[in-house]
């Protein structure tokens, strides 16, 4: 496949997870944490067709719709990406794209933080999920706030070790469904960044991920989406 194609079949991957109405920019939340393959069938490949993939980690900040609900100095926040399983992969070199299949879900929680003597649950990385401590620890809270992930792509440039992802989520579970308007339950994206910038990533994880969760207004999707791809290619 020629360089050009490759780029042809990246953006229009990309353009996939773009909603196809404009809004005006708002964020939800903001997050970092780690992603796996769960199931991992062939561990020699990087996500290969048919295999699952899923994210644990921490919400860091909140938009305006949940900042007046949310305290992060006496709560712990916490998020879990699963049920996306890969339908299609494409590789070029030290380029790959993979699509998966619609249905994923992504949930937030909260879990009060332990005070001295308390009692609390930590979320815990570990090593090679799923094991004792992940996703467990970060999902034995309250489920806040969860929806569906649709469109889902994610592209990944080996020679940086550097990508990115994208995906349409549907609100549509939880008690803080509550402070999201009935219009804006739908057209947030999930995205963000993925790389290996430092060693940091706990064994068995893929990538570390910084990432949000938002309803962009026209042109931040539009310069997003190209700027993403373009990226892959310095």
């Amino acid at each position: 496949m020629k360089r050009s194609a490759l780029l042809f079949l990246l953006t229009a991957m990309m353009a996939m997870a773009a909603p196809a109405y404009s809004q005006t920019d708002e964020l939800l939340l903001a997050f970092t944490g780690f992603d796996y393959q769960d199931p991992n069938s062939n561990p020699s490949v990087f996500l290969a067709v048919g295999e699952g993939y899923k994210a644990v980690g921490f919400v860091t900040s909140f938009g305006p719709l949940l900042d007046p609900w949310t305290d992060v100095s006496v709560e712990e926040y916490t998020f879990h990406i699963f049920d996306l399983t890969v339908a299609t992969r494409q590789a070029f070199g030290s380029f790959v794209g993979v699509t998966c299949t619609n249905g994923g879900r992504g949930r937030y929680f909260y879990d009060d933080l332990p005070p001295p003597g308390g009692v609390g649950t930590h979320g815990t990385y570990g090593v090679n999920p799923p094991n004792a401590t992940a996703p467990s620890t970060f999902i034995d809270a309250v489920m806040g706030l969860g929806g569906s992930i649709d469109n889902f792509v994610l592209t990944y440039n080996f020679g940086t070790n550097q990508g990115n992802f994208q995906g349409n989520m549907t609100l549509d579970e939880g008690p803080y469904l509550a402070y999201i308007p009935v219009a804006q339950r739908a057209g947030w994206v999930l995205g963000g960044l993925a790389g290996r910038p430092n060693g940091t990533i706990p064994t068995g994880y893929d990538d570390q991920l910084s990432g949000e969760c938002r309803i962009p207004g026209s042109t931040n999707t539009t310069h997003g989406t190209w700027g993403a791809v373009k990226a892959l290619y310095r």
